[in-house]
C-alpha cells in the first residue's frame, strides 16, 4: 500500500523527473509488462532484453494453456514462460517514452508470444486487434454490449481510457 501511494504522488507531482533533471540525466520511461514467450524462444528474449533494455530483476513463471483462448491466443499444450518486469530505464538519447515497450512489444510478436492485456501499451488499433482475435472480441461485443454502453478492449488497454 505505501509503495502504490508513494508510486502515485511521484506520477502526480513527477519528483523523480525533477531531480533527474536537476542532475541532469536523461529522462525514465515506465516499462512495466508481462509477457509470453514459448519457453524455447526465452533465451533469445532474454538476450534482447537484456541488452536492449536492461532492467532487473525479472520474474520467470512457466505456463501452459490447456485449451484454447480465442482472446489470448496461446497455443493448448504449448509450454510457455510468463516474462514480468516492473519498472522504469533510462531513455536513449533522442528517444521518446514509447520506445523500450514499442522494441518489446515487435520482439514478442516475432517471437510467436503475447503481451498481458494490463501491461503498458501501444500498438495501432489494427496490431492490437490482429494479436487479440478482433473477430471473435467483434462478435461478443455484438452479442453482449449490442448498445457499446461499454468501452472496447483497445480503448481500455491500449488508451488507457
Amino acid at each position: 500500500d505505501v509503495y502504490r501511494k508513494l508510486v502515485a504522488y511521484d506520477r502526480r507531482f513527477g519528483v523523480v523527473a525533477r531531480v533527474d533533471r536537476w542532475r541532469g540525466q536523461r529522462p525514465r520511461e515506465d516499462v512495466i509488462q508481462d509477457i509470453e514467450v514459448p519457453v524455447e524462444r526465452l533465451p533469445e528474449f532474454l538476450e534482447f532484453f537484456h541488452g536492449k533494455v536492461g532492467m532487473s530483476p525479472i520474474w520467470l513463471c512457466p505456463l501452459r494453456a490447456r485449451e484454447r483462448w480465442p482472446l489470448y491466443p496461446l497455443e493448448p499444450q504449448r509450454t510457455y514462460v510468463n516474462v514480468g518486469f516492473w519498472g522504469t530505464v533510462r531513455l536513449p538519447p533522442g528517444q521518446i517514452p514509447e520506445y523500450h515497450n514499442r522494441l518489446i512489444e515487435r520482439k514478442v510478436a516475432a517471437l510467436d508470444g503475447h503481451k498481458s492485456l494490463y501491461s503498458t501499451a501501444f500498438y495501432s488499433r489494427d496490431e492490437f486487434w490482429r494479436h487479440y482475435d478482433g473477430d471473435t472480441y467483434r462478435r461478443l461485443k455484438e452479442t453482449y454490449d449490442p448498445g457499446e454502453r461499454l468501452l472496447d478492449l483497445y480503448d481500455k488497454c491500449v488508451r488507457g481510457r
